[in-house]
């Protein structure tokens, strides 16, 4: 996937916090993938990111993100598929259990959002900037949102393979309070 992307990946799920600029956790979320490979798209999901993050609508630099996916989580409905992602190969799960993202930087850009961090998958830590929306609800909590690119083969998940394509987009999504 594009290192531009992940970095929403688990970084825009716990991007959006309350109004002032405190402390927030995730109280919901999801965390769903897509890749094609030979005979058509894969589909699947992690468990949702949980972790801290610091947003105000006014401020937005002044937010920060440190977000955890846990690796093992990885589920494609395919019992087969999901024990090969989580060996050595791929996710390497007892090795590396998190899939984290910590930001640097946030900012506003036009209606929308983006935080910089750093993306770390396996033993592979790169910068990326990812792009988020962010609303609050009704009950005082804000929903973020965001879907980018991240090519596998960037973080050693998995090998080139002609039945595999190297871009994985990520959609997530949180709930903060």
């Amino acid at each position: 996937m594009r290192t531009r992307l992940l970095p929403a990946l688990w970084l825009t799920l716990a991007m959006a916090g309350g109004v002032s600029a405190q402390t927030s956790k995730i109280v919901s979320g999801s965390t769903k993938f897509s890749v094609k490979f030979i005979l058509g798209t894969c589909n699947g999901t992690f468990d949702a990111p949980r972790g801290e993050a610091v947003f105000n609508e006014k401020n937005p630099e002044n937010a920060s993100f440190d977000l955890k996916i846990a690796a093992s989580t990885f589920k494609t409905n395919n019992n087969s598929r999901d024990k090969d992602m989580k060996s050595d190969k791929y996710f390497w799960v007892e090795k590396y259990p998190d899939i984290r993202f910590k930001s640097s930087k946030v900012e506003k850009k036009g209606d929308k959002y983006q935080a910089t961090g750093t993306l770390t998958m396996r033993d592979v830590a790169k910068n990326v900037t990812l792009p988020f929306a962010a609303a609050r609800n009704a009950d005082g909590t804000y929903s973020l949102t965001s879907t980018f690119e991240v090519n596998r083969l960037d973080y050693r998940i998995g090998e080139k393979d002609w039945k595999l394509k190297d871009i994985v987009t990520v959609m997530l999504q949180a709930t903060i309070r």
